[in-house]
């Protein structure tokens, strides 16, 4: 005698969320919007447990634009690697939903892009949670318009770590270090290293973080281990 079938659907919440908390972030997303609104309602209960999202660009998440806007709700650290030989559209196509979810929930507390070219593209769509950020990181990129840079971080009235290219700090809006705790730069040999001491010197709470390739130096404050949300 074959047993009898049971529907997803026959089950109360509490069974549909026992169900769904062994699933995977894939495991999820792939039936979000796909079978019944209980079970989308199910599955959102689910994506607390993901509020960090970490990915390359060589393997991205394989999710449709209402999925990632969904999703975009629930995180609160996003952490992408690009690698510059990928299109910006085709970032843009992950980052900007995940924004726009971000910007309705107001739970994103941080943002890390590494190795992309930040075109106006990435600047409007970083701007979405500009307001949002406690940390935002870009020490791993080549900024293209540093105005637009200095337009995200004047919204950006949050923050307080920021993380910068060398190449990229020039020409800062300097007002900007006295609402910072921590400056991170990541200075590449043969570029011209700010002033550190000058700033140091004019805002003495601020630690400025300079990282080289085999040291980190450290100007004012002790940069205490194992805080923010990037190390």
């Amino acid at each position: 005698m074959a047993a009898p079938s049971v529907s997803l659907l026959t089950l109360d919440d509490y069974c549909l969320a026992n169900v769904f908390r062994y699933f995977t972030l894939d495991e999820l997303m792939v039936n979000l919007g796909k079978v019944h609104p209980r079970i989308d309602n199910a599955i959102e209960r689910q994506l607390h447990r993901y509020r960090h999202i970490e990915f390359s660009m060589r393997f991205p998440p394989q999710y449709d634009k209402n999925q990632f806007q969904i999703l975009g709700q629930y995180v609160e650290v996003v952490n992408i690697n690009v690698g510059y030989s990928i299109r910006p559209e085709n970032v843009l196509s992950i980052l900007q939903p995940l924004c726009v979810g971000a910007k309705e929930s107001g739970k994103l507390k941080a943002l890390k892009i590494q190795h992309a070219n930040i075109t106006t593209d990435y600047i409007n769509v970083i701007h979405l949670v500009a307001p949002l950020l406690l940390e935002l990181d870009l020490s791993r990129c080549d900024v293209e318009d540093l105005t637009q840079l200095n337009m995200i971080l004047t919204s950006a009235t949050k923050l307080k770590t920021l993380a910068l290219n060398n190449k990229d700090v020039e020409g800062l809006d300097t007002s900007l270090f006295s609402r910072l705790h921590v400056f991170k730069i990541n200075w590449l040999m043969g570029t011209n290293l700010l002033n550190v001491t000058a700033i140091n010197q004019q805002f003495p709470f601020l630690t400025i973080a300079i990282y080289k390739s085999n040291q980190v130096d450290i100007y004012g404050p002790p940069l205490i281990k194992n805080t923010g949300y990037f190390h």
